[in-house]
């Protein structure tokens, strides 16, 4: 029975997996026509808020943690929202810093009138915001980058590749051959041989980039190509862990119940930690 229900589980997570994949590939293909642009930034909108949520319920689980939800979700979203306006208007370049700033004072004021575990709470809420709020508009960064850039769609199909092909890489040299446990505290099924092959998977796949780019006019040097996967490859892993460091604390199993998948954090945990490496090194060309 148990195995059964595994197999159901992997074969929900693999069409889940398909249909979202799908509709990120269609709107990503008509990322720079305005109707798609602005589907595009709602649904990044959307699962900021979300994980956000899921963030503040497993906080929640914990003895004296009662973060703002609603606020925490509303800061957030008009994060992302005004990182991309920064984006398009230059002259509201410093909106984005705005609203994180008045954000972290907001934080403060709605514990004036409850001050029990305020300094716990207001931890909780402002690195939740920016744990998610801050790698979500990198997404929208990478996406819309300088003009004189490279198209950013391609930018972003080889950050969502590259950090998932490290996760499937682990997923399938660790059920092959893992022997030795990576965290067994955090996540008990990772072994160090899963970790190697989801790594040399991130950097086979970039310098893979980096070959079939050159003949659509996406530039990625070879050397660029192999750091970048390397960086990439151990982030993405790192992202996994922490999000297992906060649901262990939290002793959820998933961070939400949305079949296939769990929650937004469990699919998008890796990334998380990965577009702010591929987001400065845009910017730094």
């Amino acid at each position: 029975m148990l195995k059964f229900n595994r197999k159901n589980e992997f074969y929900n997570r693999l069409w889940v997996s398909v249909i979202a994949i799908s509709i990120v590939g269609f709107l990503v293909a008509f990322a720079y026509h305005p109707w798609a642009n602005v589907l595009l930034i709602l649904t990044i909108g959307v699962l900021t808020g979300v994980g956000v949520w899921e963030y503040a319920q497993m906080a929640k689980s914990k003895k004296g943690i009662n973060p703002s939800t609603n606020l925490m979700i509303g800061v957030a979203v008009l994060e992302v929202l005004a990182f991309y306006i920064s984006l398009v208007y230059p002259q509201w370049s410093n909106l984005a810093l705005m609203i994180i700033v008045l954000g972290f004072v907001s934080f403060f004021l709605v514990r004036f009138r409850d001050p029990e575990n305020a300094l716990l709470n207001v931890a909780v809420e402002f690195f939740g915001v920016c744990y998610l709020a801050i790698p979500f508009s990198f997404i929208l960064a990478i996406l819309y980058p300088r003009p004189e850039l490279a198209d950013g769609r391609w930018w972003l199909v080889y950050l969502i590749a590259v950090t998932k092909i490290t996760d499937v890489g682990g997923y399938f040299v660790g059920k092959l051959f893992g022997r030795h446990p990576l965290a067994p505290h955090l996540s008990p099924k990772k072994t160090v041989e899963g970790a190697i092959g989801g790594f040399c998977s991130a950097v086979a796949l970039s310098i893979l980039f980096c070959s079939i780019g050159r003949t659509v006019g996406w530039e990625l040097s070879f050397w660029h190509a192999a750091w970048l996967g390397m960086v990439i490859g151990i982030l993405g892993q790192i992202g996994d862990l922490a999000e297992s460091l906060l649901k262990r604390d939290a002793s959820v199993k998933d961070s939400n119940r949305i079949p296939g998948i769990g929650g937004v954090l469990d699919l998008l945990d890796s990334v998380l930690f990965t577009s702010p490496v591929v987001y400065f090194f845009i910017r730094s060309l």
